[in-house]
């Protein structure tokens, strides 16, 4: 959001010399209503008083609003820089290449988590330390000298019994996915 802060600066200024003048003559005017003999004089003195610090007041909250508006602009551009910046950060993180070990585990973990959740019965506080422990599980594994040699599957079975976890594990690979696909029949259009 470009603004102007030197016009924005000029306009402050003009408001705060507008206050400062409407003031002085704020309190002349109530000098001379108080000093007035002639009650129609005093009437129009009190009168043009009164029009007067009403300027005033409005010259104050214009300025308190400018101000306010001023602090709210600022958030919101520390606001959008920082989501600017986050993600410049997240685009470069996806950019990079993924470590080896950690992509190796992510697949272990995604094979598993249905197993997880299967023995937790949708408890997910019971979810949750499965993955913990599954967690540090596979941190212990990944410190092994040829952890990402060891086939996914391989390394998937060898937790599940390590954790003593009951159901059938379905690994589903690239291999595997391309042995099952077959071409849909066509249709008969007859």
């Amino acid at each position: 959001m470009p603004r102007n802060t030197e016009k924005q600066a000029r306009a402050e200024a003009m408001l705060g010399e507008l206050a400062e003048l409407g003031l002085m003559l704020a309190r002349d005017l109530a000098v001379q209503a108080r000093a007035a003999e002639d009650p129609e004089e005093k009437v129009a003195l009190v009168a043009a008083f009164q029009k007067t610090s009403r300027a005033v007041r409005l010259t104050l909250a214009l300025d308190f609003k400018l101000g306010r508006e001023a602090a709210c602009e600022a958030r919101q551009d520390q606001e959008i820089a920082e989501r600017r910046e986050a993600a410049a950060q997240a685009e470069a993180e996806a950019c990079a290449p993924e470590d080896p070990v950690e992509q190796h585990g992510r697949r272990v973990r995604g094979v598993l988590n249905r197993l997880l959740w299967t023995e937790s019965e949708g408890d997910e506080e019971e979810f949750d330390v499965l993955r913990r422990d599954l967690d540090v599980r596979l941190s212990e594994a990944a410190r092994l000298e040829g952890f990402t040699d060891i086939p996914v599957e391989v390394l998937a079975h060898r937790l599940k019994a390590d954790m003593r976890l009951g159901g059938d594990l379905v690994v589903t690979t690239a291999a595997r996915l391309a042995a099952n696909t077959s071409a849909p029949p066509l249709a008969d259009t007859g």
